[in-house]
C-alpha cells in the first residue's frame, strides 16, 4: 500500500491509498486534474473517495467525482451543500457506523470542528489499520492496534501568539482555530496516550502555513511517538504497508 499526498493545507487536501489493484480516495479539496494525475489517470481502480467535511479544501472536487462514476462517502450536509444534480454515487455516512469500500473497510468517528465532521479509521489487508483525523480541535477517542496515524497538527499556540503579538494575524484568528483545529500540544498529547506499539509511522496533517513550523513538529512528533514522523505536503509518498520492511 502506498500513500500518496496530493495536498495537506488550506489550498486543499486530498490523499490517495494505493493497493496493488484498487484506489481509495481521502479527501477531494483540489482540483479534479490534479486527482487524476495524482491516479495516474486510473480511474477505474478508484473504489470510493472519503470526504470529512463540507468545506472547500476537502470537497471541491465532489461533484466532479460524482461524475466520473465513483463513489463517495460523506456526511449529509456534505452532499447538502455540494447539491449534487444526481445522488446516485453519493453514500451518506453516519458517525460510529462500519461501512465496506472494495477490500478497504472504514469506520467513521465523530470530531470537532466548526462544521460537521468526521475522522476516520480505515483498514485494508495490505496496510493494516490506519487512524485519519485532520480538522477537528480535539479527538476523544483512544485507538489500539494502529498501523499507521494520520493526524492534524495545524498550529502552534506559542507561534501563532507570537503572530498576533507582532501585528501579523488578527486577535480573532486564535478563537477560530481554538475551535476548530488542533492545536501541537493536543496532537503530542493524544499519541503520548495512544497505544502505538504497532505503529510504522506518524503523518502530520494540515500544517498551517504561517503558524507551524513543520521541521520543528515533526521532531516534536519523533519524540513522543517514538516513531518516524512526516509532514503531509503535495509530493509525499509513504509505504503504508503493514509490516515496516
Amino acid at each position: 500500500m502506498i500513500l500518496k499526498c496530493l495536498g495537506s493545507s488550506s489550498r486543499g487536501n486530498c490523499y490517495i491509498l494505493e493497493a496493488a489493484d484498487e484506489t481509495l480516495i481521502v479527501e477531494a479539496g483540489i482540483p479534479m486534474r490534479d486527482i487524476k494525475k495524482g491516479l495516474g489517470w486510473q480511474l477505474g481502480k478508484v473504489v470510493g473517495c472519503l470526504v470529512s467535511h463540507r468545506h472547500e479544501d476537502h470537497a471541491r472536487s465532489l461533484n466532479d467525482l460524482l461524475t466520473c462514476g465513483i463513489r463517495v462517502l460523506a456526511l449529509a450536509d456534505v452532499f447538502d451543500a455540494a447539491n449534487p444534480r444526481n445522488r446516485v454515487f453519493c453514500k451518506i455516512i453516519e458517525p460510529m457506523h462500519g461501512y465496506k469500500v472494495g477490500g478497504f473497510k472504514v469506520f467513521v468517528l465523530p470530531v470537532v470542528h466548526d462544521v460537521p465532521c468526521v475522522g476516520f479509521v480505515i483498514e485494508h489487508q495490505e496496510m493494516g489499520r490506519l487512524l485519519f483525523i485532520t480538522d477537528t480541535m480535539m479527538f476523544e477517542y483512544r485507538l489500539a492496534d494502529l498501523n499507521h496515524v494520520m493526524i492534524e497538527a495545524n498550529y502552534s499556540d506559542a507561534i501563532l501568539q507570537q503572530n498576533i503579538d507582532r501585528g501579523f494575524m488578527s486577535p480573532a484568528m486564535r478563537g477560530r482555530l481554538l475551535g476548530s483545529h488542533m492545536e501541537l500540544q493536543t496532537t503530542k498529547e493524544i499519541l503520548r496516550t495512544t497505544d502505538l506499539s504497532a505503529a510504522n509511522e506518524v503523518i502530520l496533517l494540515h500544517l498551517s502555513d504561517g503558524n507551524s513550523n513543520a521541521k520543528g513538529f515533526a521532531e516534536e512528533v519523533r519524540q513522543i511517538a517514538g516513531k518516524p514522523a512526516y509532514i503531509a505536503r503535495a509530493g509525499l509518498e509513504v509505504n503504508l504497508d503493514k509490516l515496516p520492511y
